[in-house]
């Protein structure tokens, strides 16, 4: 219909005066004071990668490798997400430990075996995010120890039916990390916000 009753006419374009152009940096660089949504990855726009909880192992890892993510959803169904899982998760100790109990070999588990399941999530909600900055996140890697922080939201229900929690993105500490110039152990040094922000101006 829109084709219809609009004129949609093709963008200008122009000669390039230079003979040789610069890629744009692949994540920008960003300071403690910037919007923690610089870092954010928001799965309306990005969608996240996701396994099937009975997928193996060994076919998660490359999944994930082909799709260069270290972190991926993991699924009972294309709408109900149940857990996450690492690249860590899928090579770590608890891994071997639970083939070495059922006498398979490793790369045949079932990611479910070695998942993080969504009961033993921390979330962070999503309206937080309109005043927080990176260096809150720098604070909550800190004190969680993850490398993965989850954003949920709350939407609408159809009808009568009540709101649903939805994943609406995440925040990586390798991203995190790379925006950052440093790494957030070595950030994690400095005993307060102020040095923090020294370390990083003097870089």
């Amino acid at each position: 219909m829109d084709a219809i009753t609009h004129r949609f006419d093709p963008l200008p374009m122009a000669a390039v005066a230079q003979t040789a152009l610069s890629l744009a940096q692949a994540e920008p660089h960003v300071w403690l004071t910037d919007p923690a949504t610089e870092v954010f990855t928001d799965l309306r726009v990005a969608a996240g990668v996701v396994v099937p909880s009975t997928e193996s192992l060994e076919d998660t890892r490359r999944l994930m490798q082909l799709a260069g993510v270290r972190m991926a959803f993991v699924a009972e169904a294309p709408d109900r997400i149940i857990g996450l899982v690492t690249l860590a998760d899928l090579q770590g100790e608890r891994a071997a430990q639970v083939a070495s109990a059922r006498a398979v070999p490793q790369r045949e588990l079932p990611v479910h075996d070695v998942m993080l399941p969504v009961s033993q999530w921390s979330v962070i909600d999503h309206s937080r995010l309109a005043w927080a900055k990176v260096g809150h996140l720098v604070e909550t890697f800190r004190a969680t120890g993850q490398r993965y922080l989850i954003v949920t939201e709350q939407v609408a229900g159809h009808l009568a039916s009540p709101p649903q929690t939805v994943i609406r993105g995440l925040f990586s500490a390798n991203r995190l990390e790379r925006a950052l110039g440093m790494s957030i152990e070595e950030s994690l040094r400095s005993r307060s916000f102020a040095e923090l922000a020294g370390v990083l101006t003097e870089r």
